[in-house]
């Protein structure tokens, strides 16, 4: 049974092979059918090739920033580099250029040219959080942290925003919403959340089961932050560990898929339900995983 799960998993992606899983492979939000579309069939060159708007960079392009200003250190693979070009303007200016290389449409062409500072704002506010976490403590950023949970054939993967010796922060962001009108594009401040979101809460389960460190998990938009730490309930011990059981049962049904149709998709698209691509979470699909979902599916 190993060694065949082991040839199944390197018969996906095109051949690359499925080397691990990763939080956002085995989120609530990325439903198993996505999954086999994404991560059975499809490269990691056409993974990137699919075109973003601008909502899905927000936080990369803030937290970036914020991490580089920030951060003593930030980790690329397995390899620590210190942080010295600290200087926020040539940072954002080269994160701004990245995000703004390609946008999805002519209409997020715009909404990108139109939410620089809003960006800014966003960026402030997550380092105030980070201060008001960490206060003056030397920091690491992006550094990697992995299990390889009992009966999984493959180690699950993730990287920490923001960590000390003993503790570690994870980054949300709140994007403005963006509305035509009038033949011109409003913009309105996404509101913080007054708990957790779930979905966010599975990430962090992991991370503190992984590092054994004191979890954070922080929301900022243009206008505030808002900081949850082990006082929430939704932080609680028995509930990450809950939700961390959760995500492995979802590991373990697509591994328990891929022995069953020995890794061909179309074999596991026969038990899996079609993507819904009316649910609002699918509008953003780029038009080689909707050709995927139509070889897949019809």
């Amino acid at each position: 049974m190993k060694k065949q799960l082991e040839e199944i998993l390197q018969s996906l992606s095109g051949g690359e092979g499925l080397k691990h899983f990763s939080f956002s492979q085995l989120s609530r939000n990325r439903s198993i059918a996505m999954h086999i579309v994404d991560y059975w069939t499809r490269t990691e060159k056409q993974r990137r090739a699919d075109k973003k708007k601008y909502k899905l960079g927000y936080g990369s392009l803030t937290g970036n920033v914020a991490q580089k200003v920030i951060g003593k250190y930030i980790f690329h693979g397995a390899e620590r580099k210190e942080i010295k070009d600290k200087d926020y303007d040539s940072i954002f200016d080269h994160e701004y250029k990245l995000y703004t290389k390609e946008s999805f449409d002519d209409r997020d062409k715009q909404i990108k040219e139109q939410i620089k500072d809003k960006l800014h704002g966003t960026t402030q506010n997550i380092l105030k959080a980070v201060k008001n976490i960490f206060g003056e403590d030397e920091l690491k950023c992006e550094r990697y942290v992995d299990m390889l949970p009992k009966d999984l054939a493959l180690g699950i993967t993730g990287r920490l925003d923001f960590e000390n010796d003993l503790s570690f922060a994870e980054c949300k962001t709140k994007p403005p919403t963006a509305k035509d009108y009038r033949g011109d594009i409003k913009f309105y401040t996404q509101k913080l959340p007054n708990d957790p979101d779930p979905v966010n809460i599975t990430q962090v389960a992991f991370y503190k089961i992984a590092s054994g460190k004191t979890p954070f998990l922080f929301y900022a938009n243009e206008n505030d932050f808002i900081i949850f730490d082990d006082s929430h309930p939704a932080l609680f011990d028995d509930h990450l560990e809950y939700c961390y059981q959760e995500m492995l049962k979802k590991a373990k049904t697509i591994q328990k898929l891929l022995v069953l149709s020995n890794g061909d998709p179309k074999v596991a698209a026969q038990y899996v339900e079609k993507p819904d691509l009316n649910h609002w979470m699918m509008k953003d699909l780029s038009a080689d995983q909707l050709k995927t979902i139509k070889q897949l599916w019809g």
